[in-house]
């Protein structure tokens, strides 16, 4: 992640923020950077080990103190715990999920349950918790980081439809629960991640070039994004999507396959 911050320090000073799936990748970039204005993160997911050393890491790096929890968001329990232990949360950002490519006629009822659970219906149990939780209080913020749902996703139909229901879901609370919740998603375009090269094959992504800004996203773009959703800059902000994407929604490569993979058309 670069180092160059664009907001004020202290912009979000006082501020306690919870990041799902915060270890790595793009949720690893946007604890960073709530840290970095000022945020007290605290980073959850499954894996202890993984959790521990992230937010050493996270640490040494922004110079600010960075704690962890376990929680696995498909199970309501767990998540109840979890935001039993932190009810004074005024960020949520909803970053962890997950797929695997696959033409969707090859889908298992299994495989796709199991991808519609962890990004629906995962987001929604710490939504669900943790909105109940600011509505109690004196309000908050949430965030959900989904995909560049409105075009179709070749290869990935169950994420997609997961990641399109966020986004709705995300519209309908944002009229319920306002105005004392603020409820918006970020949608990534292309982003090298540790989980991007590990899922995809190798040339996805090709053809990123036809894109109107035609490159790669650095994993900061996101973090900026976010930053700016959560903050007092976008109070005026609800319901609404965010695309960091490059333009990749108006015209670039959607496929979660590289184009070979698919039969030719008749």
């Amino acid at each position: 992640m670069r180092s160059d911050l664009i907001y004020n320090e202290e912009l979000l000073e006082g501020r306690n923020a919870i990041v799902t799936g915060g270890a790595t990748g793009l949720g690893r970039a946007i604890a960073v950077g709530l840290a970095q204005v000022g945020a007290t993160v605290t980073i959850v997911s499954r894996q202890e080990a993984i959790l521990k050393k992230a937010a050493k890491q996270i640490s040494d790096e922004t110079g600010k103190m960075i704690s962890y929890d376990i929680v696995d968001i498909r199970d309501v329990e767990s998540v109840d715990q979890l935001s039993g232990r932190h009810k004074n949360v005024d960020i949520l950002i909803n970053n962890a999920g997950g797929q695997f490519p696959q033409k969707a006629r090859d889908f298992t009822s299994n495989g796709w349950r199991s991808v519609i659970d962890l990004n629906l219906n995962g987001t929604w149990n710490m939504t669900q918790a943790f909105g109940n939780n600011m509505l109690e209080r004196e309000g908050g913020s949430i965030c959900q980081i989904i995909a560049t749902v409105g075009r179709g996703i070749p290869g990935i139909a169950h994420s997609a439809s997961a990641r399109a229901g966020v986004l709705e879901l995300s519209r309908t609370l944002a009229f319920e629960w306002g105005p004392k919740v603020r409820v918006n998603c970020v949608a990534p375009g292309q982003f090298r991640t540790e989980a991007f090269d590990s899922t995809y094959e190798d040339g996805v992504g090709d053809g990123f070039v036809d894109q109107p800004l035609p490159n790669i996203g650095d994993v900061s773009d996101i973090a900026n994004g976010v930053i700016f959703l959560v903050s007092s800059g976008a109070r005026f902000v609800t319901g609404e999507v965010l695309y960091v994407d490059g333009g990749l929604i108006l015209q670039g490569p959607m496929s979660a396959l590289p184009i070979d993979g698919y039969p030719e058309r008749k």
